[in-house]
């Protein structure tokens, strides 16, 4: 079988043809629409799907991981969900209604539900998922998206209120990225243990959880959407090497996994296969700490850095061009991001005018500096490592510390001088920012002690969340993402594609901007 290497302008038409990159505005209607009624076929066959981490638990309340959502998002679902476009859909929510100052929301449950175990779903399994949400058990922590949620309320046995603390329109996206608020039975955590356990009312049924080598599942026959799921079993197994997943998707083995752009490429000539790739929100980011009296805390030194830094380098070099500009809201978050032209722009490298800044900050000589970096995937220490070299222009000297994950996390929890990190999804553009906003002991985010903080952004950050006004909000976010990048707070480079192979006689998976794989909900298979 030979290799085929495909342009980034073919991949990109790939993409667009097979409709997997996200698009779309993140609209917070008022009410929801109830789904439409489809046909109810039998589930026949199986997928396997493989994944490239362990989800280490299967706890569905709290804050969680990504890999986390990768073994629980088929045995659970919210009260809402995100269509693969983010525009929010009806879930065990049929419709919802907003109060016009978004301090609270009344939720009207879709009649019918049932949970694995039989029981019927009611507001009083809502109340006690959300609650042990908002109050999980150590050691796991509450979401901080959810920190507005002042009280849930059983209306009724259909109806559910949530009561926020201050006006929130962050709470429907929030529910519709489902990663925080699966719903459960009552009283489930005295009954099994959710750590390798799950009852939800999801497309599919957990048979087994085996730490660190896979999960299967079965089809959920009395899933409340018509015609989901169309397979009767789903296997993920874990399989960390991606050239142990080449060698399983080769042999048919499996039937699909993430891989990196070089291995999709060399994949695509097997005509059994199909490569697909699209936008996740996984910004590739330098944090800058600024708890103590640093250079970079002069906003001219952090200026004169993003003006040397040529980012289509590390599209070109790192990404093989599989990438995009990204600033603070990363590109493919429906219609909030800036566009790629304004990035572009600003991006433009001036290493000139970067001298001239370095210069009247005092510092032309310019000053030593370390950059922890992310080991494997490798992406980030390269990022760091073509940083360094570009630098040396300006008289910085940068000094590459690659760090194993384990060590990378103790490292930027406590101190360090800048790190090549990333950043993830957002279940509202608010999100995006709220590391920056400043609390009455200093800034939130601990990277920057009391350090960099600003009480422009703190202005428009508190406007954006008391407006429920699409067009207000669009405008405040502008401004924002506008201000980041003039102050730079974060240094942000680019955000690469994401690419998947699958076997040809899997259809209807796609690549999700969430970075979660939603698709094998509705997957069918062609022959088994």
């Amino acid at each position: 079988m030979s290799a085929v290497t495909l342009s980034r302008r073919q991949l990109l038409e790939l993409a667009s043809a097979l409709g997997v990159t996200a698009s779309g505005a993140m609209l917070l209607p008022k009410t929801v629409r109830t789904a439409a009624a489809q046909g109810t076929p039998e589930p026949v066959g199986s997928v396997t799907w493989a994944i490239n981490s362990d989800p280490v638990s299967l706890v569905p309340y709290g804050s969680s991981s990504t890999s986390n959502m990768w073994g629980k998002e088929f045995i659970y679902d919210s009260l809402l969900e995100w269509d693969k476009d983010l525009t929010i859909q009806p879930a065990l929510a049929e419709s919802y209604e907003a109060a016009p100052d978004a301090t609270s929301y009344l939720f009207h449950l879709r009649q019918g539900v049932t949970f694995h175990d039989g029981r019927p779903l009611t507001a009083a399994d809502v109340k006690y998922s959300l609650d042990l949400t908002l109050n999980p058990p150590p050691p796991v922590v509450a979401s901080p998206y959810l920190a507005n949620v002042a009280e849930v309320v059983a209306v009724d046995d259909a109806t559910v209120r949530i009561d926020m603390s201050k006006p929130d329109p962050t709470l429907p996206g929030i529910l519709a990225w489902q990663r925080m608020t699966p719903i459960f039975p009552e009283g489930i955590a005295d009954e099994i243990n959710l750590l390798s356990e799950g009852i939800g009312t999801g497309p599919f049924k957990l048979i087994e959880y085996v730490s660190n080598e896979r999960l299967d599942y079965e089809a959920f026959a009395d899933y409340w959407k018509p015609g989901i799921p169309c397979i009767q079993r789903l296997t993920i197994p874990i399989v960390p090497e991606e050239q142990t997943r080449v060698a399983l998707i080769r042999s048919g083995e499996i039937d699909g996994g993430t891989f990196g752009p070089d291995t999709a490429a060399s994949l695509a000539g097997d005509d059994t296969l199909e490569v697909q790739s699209g936008l996740t929100s996984a910004p590739r980011t330098i944090y800058v700490n600024m708890a103590k009296d640093v250079p970079w805390r002069d906003a001219r030194v952090r200026q004169a850095v993003s003006k040397t830094i040529d980012r289509q380098v590390i599209i070109d070099n790192v990404y093989a061009g599989n990438s995009e500009l990204t600033g603070p809201i990363p590109p493919g978050y429906g219609d909030w991001p800036l566009s790629q032209d304004e990035l572009a722009e600003h991006y433009k490298v001036d290493v000139e005018g970067a001298k001239a800044l370095m210069a009247e900050a005092g510092l032309e000589d310019g000053f030593s500096v370390s950059l922890i970096a992310i080991s494997s995937p490798r992406e980030y220490t390269q990022i760091a490592e073509i940083m360094a070299e570009q630098l040396k222009q300006i008289n910085i000297d940068v000094s590459v510390e690659p760090q194993e994950i384990g060590t990378f996390v103790e490292s930027i929890n406590g101190e360090f001088e800048w790190a090549s990190t990333g950043g993830g999804m957002r279940g509202d553009p608010s999100g995006y920012f709220s590391v920056f906003r400043s609390a009455d002991e200093g800034t939130f985010a601990i990277t920057y002690g009391d350090g960099w903080k600003s009480d422009k952004l703190d202005q428009l950050y508190d406007q954006a969340l008391a407006t429920t006004d699409d067009v207000e909000r669009h405008d405040l976010y502008r401004q924002l993402q506008e201000l980041v990048l003039e102050e730079n707070p974060y240094l942000y480079t680019v955000q690469p594609l994401k690419f998947q192979v699958v076997n040809k006689r899997v259809s209807g998976m796609y690549v999700a901007y969430t970075d979660f794989n939603t698709g094998l909900r509705q997957v069918c298979v062609t022959y088994d």
